[in-house]
């Protein structure tokens, strides 16, 4: 009795995907930064030149008693050029958002929205994608 031959199975192609490479361009200190209510602070300025597109990963701590107005701002030296955006924060809250960049240099604003004896605690990261 003749047996069939044997054919080896088709080898599973690896998952194609392109190689993209996210960094870690700015971050607050760990522990998160606080801000007395009514006050306003420049949490950085970062380089995004050499990124398409960067992630913000923001949040407001639940222990906040003020709201929290973040300002992502386009500047060239000093000069502050074009909101980019602007984004409302009020405790226990977060938000993630991804944006083509065409500028060369973000600064981040935080402004503290309460009234004197309030503050408000956050965390800001800023993901690159080249």
């Amino acid at each position: 009795m003749a047996t069939a031959p044997r054919t080896s199975p088709t080898p599973i192609q690896p998952h194609q995907t392109p190689n993209v490479e996210n960094v870690l361009a700015f971050r607050t200190t760990a522990g998160s930064v606080t801000i007395p209510g009514g006050q306003t602070k420049l949490l950085g300025v970062v380089d995004v030149s050499t990124y398409d597109k960067i992630r913000l990963v923001t949040d407001e701590r639940i222990d906040s008693t003020a709201n929290i107005v973040l300002r992502l701002t386009f500047t060239e030296g000093e000069e502050l050029v074009a909101q980019l955006d602007t984004i409302m924060l009020t405790p226990h809250s977060q938000i993630t958002r991804v944006y083509d960049v065409p500028g060369t240099q973000l600064s981040i604003y935080a402004d503290s929205v309460g009234a004197a004896g309030t503050a408000a605690s956050l965390d800001v990261l800023i993901y690159g994608q080249y």
